[in-house]
């Protein structure tokens, strides 16, 4: 007579909760999403435990779906054992995405701004109450804050992310300074006062600097990037810091940057993939 191996009941525990009364009930699907989107806030490698709190997942559950995810290719494993996003998540959403397409008609746009600078440089677009970042070419390639592909910061804090404000309807602009607006360093901006009269200049020149606003030591200046309707949904900008001498003309230089993006956009040219191979290597991405 055969016996029944022993039931794990941890385990048992663990592959309940999901389900549990007053924890919200979520498809497979919405739950391989929740370990996806874990890897969203930084970008860096996580270990299944972390995986498994950012994504509110049993740690059971979390092993399987990676597991499963990794065997399909949009998990890799590091040295350490952590998880990482693959390339197969990039490479579908190169195929798939207008904003990656908008970086890779801006890509040498940026690379020629950051030559001429020595500067970090970025484009940016509005994603809900952030700026999130397309593209950030840095002058130091240990950099690992939030000003990375990828990164968000909120939008009163960057000057990529109140010149998209700035262009936004007067009701998005309200209902956003309407909101609790953190405060990084004694120079942020949080009075909407005061943010008003800034985006309402930035309308005005077509540029916008923000100094001290997420570091005391640093500021950042920006333009909008059109598109070919007139619509700004996409900004550059550039990372400075105070003890260093600012590049002569780097308003002109970021203005002219963002007027030669737009130009491409309008233009929209079909990109072959040997351009595109070519623009990446010269920006360093490989």
């Amino acid at each position: 007579m055969t016996q029944n191996p022993p039931v794990d009941i941890q385990s048992v525990r663990e592959r309940l909760r999901d389900t549990a009364p007053g924890h919200p009930k979520r498809t497979a699907a919405a739950r391989v999403l929740s370990l996806l989107d874990a890897f969203a806030h930084r970008g860096e490698p996580l270990t299944l435990s972390e995986i498994a709190r950012r994504a509110d997942l049993s740690l059971t559950t979390t092993h399987r779906l990676a597991h499963e995810v990794r065997e399909w290719g949009g998990l890799d494993l590091d040295e350490e054992g952590r998880y990482c996003l693959s390339r197969k998540i990039l490479e579908l959403a190169s195929a798939s995405t207008e904003d990656l397409r908008i970086r890779e008609l801006a890509l040498p746009h940026l690379v020629d701004l950051q030559r001429r600078t020595g500067l970090t440089v970025n484009l940016s677009v509005r994603e809900g109450q952030d700026v999130m970042y397309l593209e950030a070419l840095r002058a130091h390639p240990n950099y690992t804050g939030q000003n990375r592909m990828g990164g968000r910061l909120p939008l009163h804090v960057t000057a990529t992310g109140l010149v998209l404000l700035a262009f936004s309807s007067r009701q998005e602009q309200d209902e956003y300074l309407a909101t609790p607006l953190k405060r990084y360093t004694r120079f942020t901006k949080t009075r909407s006062e005061e943010l008003h009269e800034i985006m309402d200049a930035a309308q005005r020149d077509g540029i916008l600097r923000l100094d001290g606003a997420v570091a005391a030591g640093a500021g950042s200046i920006a333009a909008p990037v059109p598109d070919a309707l007139g619509r700004v949904d996409v900004a550059v900008g550039a990372i400075y810091a105070h003890r260093n001498p600012e590049p002569h003309g780097l308003p002109d230089l970021v203005l002219a940057t963002a007027r030669r993006i737009a130009r491409a956009r309008s233009e929209r040219p079909v990109l072959d993939p040997r351009t595109i191979a070519f623009n990446r290597s010269q920006a360093g991405l490989g």
